[in-house]
């Protein structure tokens, strides 16, 4: 049956964690829940108009030259050749500037809608390509999270010149809280100036081993391990809380230690989201079924929060979501 032309379409596309522990541009994931839905209409000249509504709506561009879905969308009709543009209305309900991915799911969102609205059948790396070229770096983890749902895994392959990304679906036990807290973050590319260029061989050979098992648990559907080995980034993570990026006060030393006893006593992993400031809380469902007492994952959110508040800053927001399998999406 031949597909029916239009000129609008409205996705859904949710929000994304990266970073993952030792996966430094590598692991990424979907979330359930915050989302953004995206509606567009073709113009019949060339221009990019943008719309906000939402949560959000006041604090993220409606500026062409700064949306990152725009410049995506400017690249992909430029390589293409069309000489079209778009209206977008977006409805943000991810917090920008806190480590949730929404520049990686605005330019899904976009490259999505507008294949689908050109008739362009763009592969799903060709979606991830067009998508990452509006991020800092082309990094591809937040926006192939966004775009394919699940835990993800990407590569930029020097020896063959080529992206790959492969989607692994989620254990069904595995929760996630979200503990957004106030600190606000310049931008993912200030976040990135803050890592070093060389890294050490032991800390090299434990991220290896790190991401390796991680993988190796996610095939397995180990959530004991995953927890156990996602915890600890031997690289960015030390590095950047140093630097203050995820609070003032805030060093490797607290961090790690905060880790620690999450992980002991509470069986709780946590990450920092993306480039943070946002920590990403990891735990087993089916330990955390409501009951006349606290869920170790309530105590879990209850000790951050009071290290946060501990020196000087507030959680805002906390989101208890899980693993989305499931991407950008047509409604």
């Amino acid at each position: 049956m031949k597909k029916e032309k239009t000129n609008k379409a409205t996705v859904v596309v949710p929000a994304s964690s990266a970073n993952l522990g030792p996966g430094f541009d590598v692991f990424s994931v979907a979330l359930k829940e915050p989302t953004l839905t995206i509606y567009a209409e073709l113009r019949d000249d060339e221009n990019i108009r943008i719309v906000n509504q939402g949560s959000y709506a006041s604090e993220v561009s409606t500026n062409p030259e700064q949306h990152s879905g725009a410049q995506a969308i400017k690249n992909l009709l430029e390589d293409k050749g069309i000489r079209k543009g778009f209206d977008f209305v977006v409805w943000v309900d991810i917090p920008p500037r806190k480590g949730l991915g929404i520049s990686g799911a605005e330019a899904v969102g976009f490259i999505y809608a507008a294949n689908h609205i050109l008739s362009l059948n763009l592969s799903e790396i060709e979606i991830i390509k067009y998508a990452a070229s509006a991020e800092p770096g082309m990094h591809l983890d937040n926006v192939a999270a966004s775009a394919l749902g699940g835990f993800v895994i990407t590569l930029k392959d020097s020896l063959l010149n080529k992206l790959t990304a492969r989607k692994i679906h989620p254990p069904e036990d595995l929760g996630f809280a979200v503990i957004i807290p106030d600190i606000k973050k310049t931008s993912t590319a200030t976040a990135r100036t803050a890592l070093p260029v060389n890294v050490d061989v032991k800390k090299h050979i434990e991220a290896a081993a790190r991401c390796s098992l991680i993988a190796y648990s996610l095939a397995k559907d180990d959530i004991d391990l995953l927890l156990e080995v996602v915890s600890y980034d031997p690289y960015a993570e030390p590095v950047r809380a140093d630097t203050g990026i995820y609070g003032e006060g805030i060093n490797r030393e607290t961090l790690m230690q905060e880790k620690k006893i999450l992980l002991e006593r509470f069986h709780v992993a946590e990450t920092i989201s993306g480039a943070g400031p946002s920590r990403l809380l990891w735990f087993r469902k089916s330990e955390n079924q409501k009951t006349g007492s606290e869920r170790p994952i309530d105590e879990a959110v209850k000790l951050v929060v009071r290290n946060l508040e501990k020196h000087g800053h507030k959680a805002v927001s906390i989101i208890e979501t899980e693993p989305s399998n499931v991407g950008c999406q047509l409604l």
